[in-house]
């Protein structure tokens, strides 16, 4: 969901853009730059986040609703860890914002649609680490499907939450707050879990989220 500065008190914009840059100070003191010199993982770093821009230049609607588009946080969060991944969103949401965006209203739209799944990806990992087994399926599905689905739906809920979009439910210009949000839910669900399946099966050491008591029967 991208958020257009028109209709948005100057306030509360720039209380998103402090906020966000104190965050991505706290962010980036816990990022471990140095591992960026090596070619690995400044690729893995790259194609995170060009990932990202493409996912968000594709974008549909819903009647009178809010532009419709994949986020893809779950999996760069899972690959990436929390730190660098609010990095990663922050720089892909200031080239999405500034080449087809509102760069007015890149702070909202961080906050919004990528610290929020940040934040829930990385707390349903934990909680899935605590009660589910320690087995690749429980990770991929639990964590990666569920998650994702998760993730987007509470974005999408803070979103239209924040513009006071709910008239439109009302309204019937969108038939319930149910029904858009398992209709975001289940294609981000698919596209994560899948990223992360293929990660999980050949690559999982490239999976910052994936704890080592996963792995233990992993290798055929």
């Amino acid at each position: 969901m991208e958020v257009d500065s028109t209709g948005i008190s100057r306030t509360i914009l720039l209380g998103s853009l402090v906020l966000t840059l104190l965050l991505t100070a706290g962010f980036a003191r816990r990022v471990e730059w140095r591992r960026l010199g090596a070619p690995s993982e400044f690729h893995l770093w790259a194609i995170c986040a060009v990932s990202l821009m493409v996912l968000w230049s594709v974008r549909t609607g819903v009647a009178a609703g809010p532009a419709l588009h994949v986020l893809g946080v779950t999996t760069v969060t899972l690959v990436l860890g929390v730190p660098a991944a609010a990095i990663v969103t922050l720089l892909s949401q200031c080239v999405t914002s500034f080449v087809a965006g509102d760069p007015a209203a890149i702070a909202t739209n961080w906050l919004l649609s990528s610290l929020i799944p940040i934040l829930v990806t990385e707390l349903w990992r934990r909680v899935t680490l605590r009660w589910l087994p320690p087995d690749p399926f429980a990770f991929i599905f639990g964590t990666a499907f569920f998650g994702a689905a998760l993730a987007v739906a509470a974005a999408y809920l803070a979103g239209l939450l924040f513009l006071g979009e709910a008239e439109m439910f009302a309204d019937g210009a969108v038939p319930s707050w149910g029904a858009l949000l398992l209709l975001v839910s289940f294609p981000e669900a698919f596209i994560n879990g899948a990223i992360v399946t293929l990660l999980v099966v050949y690559v999982p050491e490239r999976l910052a989220g994936y704890d080592a008591a996963y792995r233990v029967r992993h290798r055929l």
